[in-house]
């Protein structure tokens, strides 16, 4: 209870000096029937929030789909959906919600629909991560504004999960009655937007939410535009048919930034790519091999071959933005000691390998630099191509032998960030290995921020002394926007939101 005591004070001055911030609102009326247009390098498959991963839907869903509690910029939480919130335990949170917000058909906003939606989270392979420490049958229904969650262990990261895209609150009613194909394509929350149409293959389009319960937004309609090619979409920005483009090809990055009408808002993300060697095969188990193939890799070059600049060489195994992170590499090349170290493993006549990817420029690549790489220490590299869905299956199955994986944070917490590594996975990785789901299990568990970065700074130490992957890059990413586009900042989650974006004209 020491840990409620100290995080309790905090989280009720907030909610309190907060309440008037979200409590004085007027219904939102369109402003000036000003539009939003923005390049999406694919259309979304689902706009459903536990439906996905996808960061094409999520960024359009920002303006649907709302959440409990949001976090300012300088790190502090803050009431939303939910007016205050405390911690009756370790294990009960409650939450106290507002009475005057409703869904886009009309249906009130209340605590049944925050059980359901939570219920969703516990559940959703895509969510289960940040939400399976919820006990969705212990959680209580106290009356309509109020709700106890209830969790099946002390879960530290719970409160910026909640914040995040990830804990979207969903109509109960609508969820229940609608197919799956409709909750795809028809979303129904209680944000400031709601769903007007979508033109398959072309756009999604939303309309202001005439009852939301809180300020108007700086624009009455809104458009996803789907660009394929990345400088297509360039292009479109360039000459103002969109207000902002997603996933820029780095080399147009210094010309938007540059622009007489456009900027470039970029930077690191909570991303790390690594080489992934699959521990429960034969080859890949020898740490001799994996040591001497990581030896055998120019971090530098490879990196600004790949990436063409725009990544940091990885030298721990999660983002410096994320706390807790200890440098502990990166590995140094040196070819003598590959060699050497595949002869000791019995290699000392070259070593065959397959390697496995899907196809996009950055894959290719990085696939034919580490094959180069690799051929001058006598391991011949197969590159097999396959499409995006066989990879996915290929790695959900452990049937990758090795290659290039990435994991980018959901939300800014080593637990999140570390998502690829419980043994009850089953990708590709398959170390097999207790000890690290020891100290995974007590990170999370620890309210105390100081006793969970000692946790994370000994787990990374641990898993470069095991080395079952090879860090490679910490990537950047940018999007660009119009210049008359204001207080849009850089997610470094790479689904930035869009109820923030204003204009200056």
């Amino acid at each position: 209870m020491n840990m409620i005591k100290r995080i309790l004070s905090l989280m009720l001055v907030l909610a309190v000096s907060l309440t008037c911030f979200v409590g004085c609102s007027k219904p939102a009326t369109p402003s000036k029937d000003k539009s939003l247009t923005i390049a999406l390098p694919a259309e979304p498959a689902t706009l459903d929030p536990y439906a996905h991963s996808n960061q094409n839907g999520f960024i359009c869903t920002t303006l649907v789909f709302e959440t409990l509690i949001k976090k300012n910029d300088s790190g502090e939480y803050y009431p939303w959906l939910a007016t205050e919130w405390k911690f009756l335990d370790d294990t009960t949170l409650r939450f106290k919600l507002r009475d005057d917000v409703t869904f886009h058909d009309g249906s009130r906003f209340t605590a049944e629909d925050v059980k359901f939606s939570l219920g969703l989270g516990a559940e959703s392979s895509f969510t289960k991560n940040l939400f399976g420490c919820i006990d969705i049958d212990a959680t209580t229904v106290v009356d309509d504004t109020t709700i106890d969650v209830k969790l099946k262990y002390a879960y530290a990261p719970l409160l910026e999960a909640l914040a995040s895209h990830r804990g979207a609150m969903v109509s109960k009613s609508v969820y229940e009655s609608k197919s799956k194909e409709e909750l795809a394509r028809q979303p129904v929350g209680t944000g400031p937007m709601k769903y007007a149409n979508w033109v398959l293959g072309d756009r999604v389009e939303f309309d202001t939410y005439e009852n939301y319960w809180g300020e108007p937004l700086a624009f009455s309609k809104f458009a996803a535009r789907v660009i394929v090619e990345a400088s297509s979409r360039s292009v479109e920005l360039e000459t103002g048919g969109v207000d902002i483009a997603f996933d820029l090809s780095p080399a147009d990055w210094d010309r938007i930034d540059k622009g007489a009408n456009t900027k470039l808002i970029s930077g690191q993300t909570q991303g790390i790519s690594f080489l992934c060697f699959n521990n429960s095969m034969k080859l890949f188990s020898d740490i001799r091999v994996r040591q001497a193939l990581a030896y055998g890799l120019n971090l530098d070059a490879l990196v600004k071959t790949a990436w063409q600049g725009q990544a940091d060489v990885a030298d721990s195994y999660y983002s410096k933005n994320i706390f807790g992170y200890k440098q502990v590499g990166p590995f140094e090349h040196n070819p003598e000691k590959a060699r050497a170290l595949l002869a000791d493993a019995g290699f000392a006549n070259g070593l065959d390998i397959t390697y496995v990817t899907y196809e996009s420029q950055l894959n290719q690549a990085f696939a034919e630099t580490v094959q180069s790489m690799w051929k001058e220490i006598g391991v011949n590299t197969r590159i097999q191509m396959v499409d995006l869905a066989t990879f996915t299956s290929m790695n959900n199955n452990g049937e990758i032998p090795i290659s290039l994986m990435t994991n980018t944070a959901v939300i800014p917490d080593p637990d999140a960030a570390l998502l690829a590594w419980p043994t009850h996975r089953t990708i590709s990785l398959r170390h097999n290995d207790p000890h690290i789901d020891e100290l995974l299990n007590k990170g999370k568990a620890s309210y105390d921020k100081e006793e969970r970065i000692a946790i994370y700074e000994e787990l990374q130490d641990y898993l470069w002394s095991k080395l079952y992957t090879l860090p490679v890059a910490f990537p950047k990413n940018g999007y660009g926007t119009r210049g008359n586009i204001t207080n849009f900042p850089f997610y470094p989650n790479v689904c930035p939101d869009l109820t923030r974006v204003k204009f200056t004209d």
